[in-house]
């Protein structure tokens, strides 16, 4: 029985869950595979904490590199970081050794260059579990879509947000109060930037681009906007018209460019997204031929995220001692959807003054329907083109008014 060996970067949440599942079900792999799985060398950045599970039978070392200059086949990396990292992970590449990552931040950053590597020396890259941890989403769109042009793609890829905008829409709490209360559960880490200024979320879809679109999408190509702006008074306004608000990456492509966001968004109540609660992701995918396709579950966590790796590991011995380690054929949209040509929608959340007059601004405006709440308008604008609005914003601007505009989408 041939034995495999492989190095692990990483012993911390999604570390553990990798090697219980390894653990749990070694005796099953060993026996449907016959392969024998050893983890010959765990990377750690310090040997002497400890740890949740039982490490004596493994080997800890905080020399990263001399793990992926020794001698085995497939390096796991759920370690973290960026530019170290990647030497380790471009090294393991070089030395002829298979990469299974979990590292959005990296891959966001240097993804075409580790693709390159990767067909160089003809061993696989996979990163299942960097972008929606879980949910099996790579796979979905390598293989179960690959008969697809993907023209669109949005969903919640950020648990921690979703679960802040959950609280504030189903308990009436303020930004502060629900980000405390997943502070508290540990849904958001003490420093919860990432989570809800949108960056973690501008990473997947950035990854996400490259899987739909055939196309490297640098972080700069993906605007982004979190939710420390979204107020109370704006979900149940947007409520009252019929939407929720999500923190939504989208991305659409026309032919010939990608169109990357991260921002919240008014999801219309009839839609599956709108009712995507708490921790959980959704990822909503258009294909020219199957049409709407939509993927739910848990987007982090231990086990979730390690059953994403460890599927990703199934799958690179399956493949071992074949050539087949890059990305299969993925068909692509050929006609080209010019920008004017689209449809656009927003909803308009405007602070009014005493003397505001709203009829006034509503004369300015195409707009479907309004209410006014508390001294704010919620206004509604549905099948504008692009310059319709451009024309409304810009008069929004001149209004000397605090105001949001919500892109609206799934209508």
């Amino acid at each position: 029985m041939k034995q495999l060996k492989i190095g692990l970067l990483g012993l911390g949440t999604v570390g553990t869950g990798v090697i219980r599942i390894i653990e749990d079900n070694y005796e099953q792999i060993k026996e449907k595979l016959n392969i024998d799985i050893q983890i010959v060398s765990i990377g750690v950045k310090n040997i002497k904490k400890e740890r949740d599970i039982d490490v004596k039978k493994y080997h800890l070392t905080d020399n990263l590199l001399s793990i992926v200059q020794s001698d085995i086949d497939i390096l796991i990396e759920v370690m973290g970081g960026i530019e170290h990292t990647y030497e380790v992970i471009a090294t393991a590449l070089n030395n002829k050794i298979h990469v299974i990552t979990a590292n959005k931040d990296l891959l966001a950053e240097h993804l075409e260059a580790l693709e390159k590597l990767s067909r160089e020396n003809s061993v696989s890259l996979k990163y299942e579990a960097a972008v929606a941890g879980g949910i099996p989403i790579i796979n979905a769109l390598n293989y179960g879509l690959s008969a697809n042009g993907i023209t669109h793609f949005m969903g919640i890829f950020n648990g921690t947000s979703n679960f802040i905008l959950s609280k504030m829409s189903k308990e009436r709490l303020t930004f502060d109060d629900a980000l405390q209360i997943a502070t508290d559960l540990g849904y958001a880490e003490a420093d919860p930037t990432a989570d809800v200024d949108g960056i973690d979320a501008q990473r997947k879809v950035v990854i996400m681009s490259y899987l739909a679109f055939n196309q490297f999408n640098a972080l700069s190509d993906c605007s982004v906007e979190g939710i420390r702006d979204v107020r109370l008074s704006h979900i149940e306004l947007a409520k009252q018209l019929g939407y929720r608000i999500k923190l939504i990456g989208n991305g659409l492509y026309d032919g010939k460019q990608a169109h990357l966001s991260v921002a919240p968004t008014a999801i219309p109540l009839y839609h599956q997204l709108a009712h995507v609660e708490n921790e959980y992701n959704a990822i909503y995918i258009d294909g020219n031929a199957v049409g709407d396709t939509m993927y739910y579950g848990k987007g982090a966590g231990s086990l979730a995220t390690g059953s994403a790796v460890v599927s990703d590991l199934l799958h690179v011995i399956e493949i071992l001692d074949t050539d087949n380690h890059n990305l299969p054929l993925h068909l692509e949209v050929t006609t080209r959807c010019e920008q004017d040509e689209q449809l656009f929608h927003q909803l308009i959340m405007l602070d009014l003054y005493a003397d505001s007059n709203l009829n006034q601004i509503l004369s300015e405006i195409v707009y479907k329907q309004y209410i006014v709440q508390d001294g704010i308008a919620a206004i509604e604008c549905l099948n504008l083109n692009q310059a319709q609005i451009n024309e409304i914003n810009a008069y929004i601007e001149t209004l000397d008014m605090h105001y949001k505009i919500y892109r609206i989408e799934g209508v």
